[in-house]
């Protein structure tokens, strides 16, 4: 096994972080979490707020909106400017025009890192995740934290979490072939903890790499998951005679040698195993009730390049209690 861990890191590693302000109190919770990053990174962040461009054939109309939409834009950033100030933290701005989620992914391109909140509410970066939000992590060069709204403000995510919580999904033991115990992935709790999802690729993919980083800077443990899923398609007993036990301890072999590797190249890293047997997606939006961050990849090994994101970062966006980094894949 190759035991080198791929350098992820981008020429714009020491940028600052971007991160989208569009006056909402999710955005605010956004620029809080970038702030800390800035912080941690020792480097400044920087402010985007974008503002739609409309073409009714009424100049004087057309006129009074930019006008408005700018006047907002330019209130929003100021407020975020002096909420990041106030932290003692190297803050600059930037404006965009038209779509959101392009201008954002056109100025990440001088940035280490980008910072969104999971949706919008109203203002000039508008939108659901499946719109901005989705389309800054699946098209981003660099790695994209996306942050839910706090459960006091709004617990849907809490609660879609939950809902998502399946009885075929459990951790196994390692004592599993002995008798040992099958914990459901609802149950698991990874405080303090970085969790990534390792797939085919192992150590290979970028979003381990960033993991590990992450993990470092924040004194966190870095939890490897892997999950071992049915085979599409075929009949239960098939899947339980054949894929369950064959695919699952292989699955783990070459994660406990993963676990090692990784041990052995970062002594001060505390790196933790877990396999599962269940759906990918599942498993790790249960991993963000608790988590400190979740990571994935924007496509996993076998993705197609013109997807926006991978089925697994897909499912965890879409329903995740806690914020989750995506990584780019390289391609």
């Amino acid at each position: 096994m190759n035991k080198d861990v791929p350098n992820t890191k981008s020429a714009s590693v020491n940028g600052p972080v971007l991160v989208g302000i569009d006056g909402s109190e999710i955005a605010l919770r956004a620029l809080d979490r970038a702030t800390e990053e800035a912080r941690v990174r020792n480097v400044g962040v920087r402010l985007i707020g974008a503002f739609p461009v409309v073409g009714v054939g009424d100049p004087g109309l057309e006129r009074r909106f930019r006008e408005a939409v700018t006047a907002e834009n330019d209130q929003n950033l100021k407020a975020a400017q002096d909420r990041v100030a106030q932290a003692d933290v190297p803050v600059d701005t930037v404006s965009g025009e038209g779509d959101a989620a392009k201008a954002i992914i056109e100025a990440a391109k001088d940035c280490g890192l980008v910072v969104m909140g999971k949706r919008g509410k109203g203002g000039a970066l508008r939108g659901r995740l499946g719109s901005v939000s989705a389309a800054v992590a699946a098209h981003s060069p660099v790695p994209v934290i996306v942050v839910p709204p706090h459960e006091e403000d709004d617990s849907s995510d809490v609660e879609s979490a939950r809902e998502s919580a399946h009885h075929k999904d459990v951790h196994v033991s390692d004592e599993e072939s002995q008798g040992g115990t099958r914990t459901p992935a609802s149950e698991m709790d990874f405080t303090g903890s970085v969790v990534v999802g390792v797939d085919a690729a192992g150590e290979k993919n970028p979003a381990v790499a960033q993991a590990i980083e992450y993990a470092k800077a924040h004194g966190s443990t870095l939890s490897l998951v892997s999950v071992n899923g049915a085979l599409s398609g075929t009949p239960d007993w098939f899947q339980d005679q054949y894929n369950q036990t064959y695919y699952f301890d292989e699955s783990v072999r070459k994660l406990n040698q993963i676990a090692q590797d990784l041990t052995e190249q970062n002594p001060d890293l505390k790196v933790t195993r877990h396999g599962f047997l269940g759906r990918p997606g599942r498993v790790l939006v249960q991993a963000t009730r608790t988590a400190d961050l979740v990571v994935v990849g924007s496509r996993g090994i076998g993705g197609f390049t013109g997807l926006l994101l991978g089925s697994v970062s897909q499912s965890v966006l879409g329903a995740t209690a806690g914020p989750v980094m995506v990584v780019p894949n390289g391609k």
